[in-house]
């Protein structure tokens, strides 16, 4: 078997392997973590740099409606009243954008996944933990090369994407779905 060419390719051979491998009962090598302190039970899958991605809403529309008494003449008047309808429409603007649900926080990232969880060490909070007991939805999208989850609780939904996605896909399911991972046809291609 020739040498991967690329970063993609490589981490597609070694979630595919992995898939196959876990799929008979092997266990996955364990990984050192340097950094984040593991419990005592937990163990490192894999590391890799992602982008990252959190989906939001950064308002509730609304915005402070500027108002302008001007007194003088007409069309200095006239210029006050166009000039504060423009600014109250940029501003209203604004407000519907930032209200909308966006993917935010968009940057590269450490991940580490474990037997518990995924860390994500990010640029703002550091560490985040994103514990598998607490994901309530799961989608993996092998063909876009990333991970969505969302969670219990106030918590935003999370993207993760990059080469390492389709491995981080695998050990996800094997997580949250047991041993339903496999029959999960989302992850078929592992096994094609």
């Amino acid at each position: 078997m020739a040498s991967p060419r690329n970063e993609w390719e490589r981490w597609w051979l070694y979630a595919r392997g992995a898939a196959h491998r876990f799929a008979r009962g092997i266990s996955p090598p364990e990984i050192e973590v340097f950094g984040p302190v593991l419990g005592v039970d937990e163990f490192g899958l894999l590391e890799a740099d992602l982008a990252y991605s959190r989906l939001y809403a950064a308002g509730d529309g609304r915005y402070e409606k500027t108002s302008m008494l001007v007194v003088g003449r007409p069309a200095v008047m006239v210029g006050a009243l166009a000039v504060g309808a423009a600014v109250n429409h940029r501003r209203k603007v604004a407000a519907q954008h930032a209200a909308e649900q966006r993917w935010r926080d968009h940057q590269q990232i450490r991940v580490t996944a474990t037997n518990h969880r995924l860390l994500c060490n990010t640029l703002d909070a550091g560490f985040e933990s994103y514990y598998y007991g607490g994901i309530t939805e799961f989608y993996p999208d092998l063909d876009g090369w990333q991970l969505t989850l969302a969670f219990d609780g106030k918590v935003a939904p999370l993207r993760l994407a990059g080469p390492a996605a389709p491995a981080l896909c695998l050990w996800t399911a094997t997580a949250v779905l047991g041993d339903r991972w496999i029959r999960d046809s989302r992850l078929a291609k592992l096994f094609g």
